[in-house]
């Protein structure tokens, strides 16, 4: 009788050693490359590499001790360290060497803050912020801050750019933080998630901020889809509807003229 590939690695966990226990090792350090930065956690490294979690567990201390691979106390994620067995250390930092002068230039241009966000996991991340030249500056997220996708502008493009389900399934699992931020609710946020589809663009306000509105365009890959996303928030007072369209239009350009060169 042919045994499954998970009976097989179960076998492999009670009773092997030696070449065996390396090659175990192995497949957790292809599962983390295969994760890239948004790194997996231990159950997704556990189905990725057919081993039992507890098994993983002891691979990933050994890894953690031998400065292979870090985990990230807030989210629980394991990834490759930084510089180690050919992981991409730098994949946000190639991002905001390419964007951060196209992001200069719209804070130059509107006098408000811009901001490049990527996806990690169900959030988005602050890769880089400019502020602009108007005395009163959105200052509340900064590089590194992390939020669930679609409160904020730019996490709200991404997240209308990916497919219907995958966006749905995202709404869903986030629903239980959504209310921390102006009342979101998963209702809102597909009502938010329609209109910027209709629109081409997102716009959110006094939520991520209260008494801030944001502007937000997605940045999509040769296939469409996302893998960043700009966008640009001020006061209320400043973002009538005709603004919006405005700093969109002015986002949109950016992005069709492709960033500067990495």
């Amino acid at each position: 009788m042919n045994k499954s590939p998970a009976a097989v690695a179960a076998a492999g966990d009670r009773g092997a050693s030696g070449p065996n226990t390396l090659r175990r090792g192995l497949r957790v350090l292809d599962a983390l490359r295969a994760a890239g930065p948004e790194g997996l956690h231990v159950v997704e490294v556990a189905q990725a590499s057919g081993i039992q979690r507890s098994t993983v567990y002891r691979f990933l201390d050994v890894l953690i001790e031998s400065g292979y691979a870090m985990r990230d106390p807030a989210t629980r994620r394991y990834r490759l360290a930084a510089g180690k067995l050919g992981a991409t250390p730098d994949v946000h930092a190639a991002a905001v060497a390419r964007w951060s002068p196209v992001l200069r230039g719209i804070s130059d241009e509107t006098g408000d803050s811009a901001f490049l966000i990527c996806r990690a996991g169900n959030d988005s991340l602050c890769l880089h912020r400019e502020v602009g030249n108007y005395p009163v500056q959105v200052l509340a997220v900064t590089v590194g801050h992390r939020q669930p996708l679609g409160v904020g502008a730019a996490g709200l493009a991404f997240l209308s750019a990916l497919p219907m389900q995958e966006a749905a399934a995202i709404v869903e699992e986030n629903a239980p933080a959504l209310r921390a931020y102006g009342r979101m609710t998963p209702g809102r946020l597909r009502q938010l998630i329609d209109s910027a589809r209709d629109r081409g663009w997102a716009v959110v306000g006094n939520s991520a901020v209260p008494g801030v509105i944001g502007v937000g365009v997605a940045i999509r890959d040769a296939d469409g889809r996302p893998t960043l996303a700009i966008s640009v928030s001020s006061l209320v007072d400043r973002m009538p509807a005709a603004r919006q369209r405005r700093i969109a239009e002015l986002i949109a350009q950016a992005v069709r003229g492709g960033g500067a060169p990495a």
